[in-house]
């Protein structure tokens, strides 16, 4: 991978995970959580770490790992969404 390529991808990957952020986010303002012990505070604070860990990379192995921490993030989200949908939450 190309010094352009990796920057390319560290920069889509902040994308990424400003998106994901952003859903935790509106979750949390429309359940109106506020606790920081909260596991979507928990998490939340887990993608902010691993969004800034994006620019200390070095290899394509960290950046792949930062990319897993974000669909975790994202698919934690979708169950908690069905949960309180189907009314388990």
């Amino acid at each position: 991978m190309s010094k352009y390529e990796f920057s390319l991808r560290q920069e889509v990957l902040m994308e990424v995970g400003a998106s994901v952020l952003g859903d935790l986010f509106r979750y949390s303002e429309e359940k109106n959580i506020e606790s920081r012990s909260d596991p979507v505070s928990i998490l939340y604070g887990l993608v902010w770490n691993a969004k800034q860990d994006i620019l200390l990379s070095k290899t394509e192995a960290e950046l792949e790992q930062i990319e897993g921490q974000f669909h975790l993030a994202r698919n934690f989200l979708s169950g908690l969404e069905i949960a309180r949908a189907e009314g388990f939450a």
